[in-house]
């Protein structure tokens, strides 16, 4: 198994991360960690590391997708688990996915639940069966990105990388052209714990991201066969803008109204449990939104 982890700048995350990696009950792998070019304590923290399993590259700056896709070309495992530099990797995980992997052939991307810390709190499920991120793909990830584990043989087979034109939103386009080649899942467990901080990637390149995230949707929608829904519809549906000024029990009545309109058109274009629960969850986080006054 190789544990891909691009790193550019983690900064005081960065060892944290590793310890939590290197402690995993699952011991035979290694960890990969893409050093592009980063300017601060990156490399001493990871020189003063003595597991051998920790392999580091080094390179020239190219970017989230580059470093992404030279691990891609750098790893030596059957698997291929993913995991972000500031970020932490619960106990038992790995020997999870694993096992399912080995009990599922067919299963080509085995993800988890994840828990948010920091600025935020709170634990997200994500679909579990096949059929459920059949789903929620017509809408959104249907993976954490950093939670996965891939089978690579897969990648290989089928020249899949993560694609430049849609970078900060890469992992859920990767996702999309995986689900052509075998089945897609989630364990039931939280395999991944996810930093919130104001400087990270998908904070400080929203609009970039949810631009690409709009394009992939409406892409994959059509390349199933499914009617899309329109950009400002799923944008609406996806990134609520609760109404500014306004007492909170009017601001929350009239988030749940705006909601309304998107949460049904996507039940009506592909009805389904996960669906209903996606859109559910959205309109709970609007007004959870709205509770914060933000």
């Amino acid at each position: 198994m190789t544990v891909l982890v691009p790193a550019y700048n983690p900064g005081c995350y960065l060892r944290p991360m590793l310890d939590s990696v290197l402690s995993q009950d699952f011991r035979d792998f290694e960890l990969l960690v893409i050093d592009d070019g980063s300017t601060d304590e990156t490399a001493a923290v990871l020189a003063a590391v003595r597991d051998p399993r920790l392999r580091v590259v080094r390179q020239t700056n190219t970017g989230l997708v580059g470093a992404l896709n030279r691990g891609l070309d750098e790893a030596r495992g059957e698997f291929l688990a993913r995991m972000d530099a500031d970020d932490l990797m619960p106990a038992g995980r790995l020997s999870a996915q694993l096992r399912a992997m080995h009990d599922d052939p067919a299963l080509v991307v085995c993800g988890t639940d994840y828990e948010l810390f920091g600025a935020l709190t709170g634990r997200v499920r994500m679909p579990r069966t096949d059929t459920a991120c059949r789903q929620r793909l017509l809408l959104s990830s249907c993976h954490c990105g950093a939670s996965v584990m891939i089978r690579r043989s897969v990648l290989d087979r089928s020249g899949v990388r993560f694609r430049p034109e849609f970078v900060h939103a890469e992992d859920y386009r990767m996702w999309a052209e995986l689900s052509e080649h075998g089945r897609l899942g989630n364990l039931p467990m939280l395999g991944y714990r996810y930093r919130i901080y104001p400087e990270q990637v998908s904070a400080v390149h929203a609009e970039e991201q949810r631009r690409a995230h709009l394009r992939i949707a409406r892409e994959h929608a059509l390349a199933v066969g499914v009617r899309p829904l329109p950009d400002r519809t799923l944008g609406t549906l996806l990134w609520p803008r609760p109404p500014a000024g306004v007492a909170v029990i009017p601001a929350a009545a009239r988030t749940v109204a705006a909601l309304a309109g998107p949460s049904a058109a996507a039940l009506v274009r592909r009805p389904g449990v996960e669906t209903a629960r996606f859109t559910g969850r959205k309109v709970v986080e609007a007004l959870a939104a709205v509770r914060r006054g933000r």
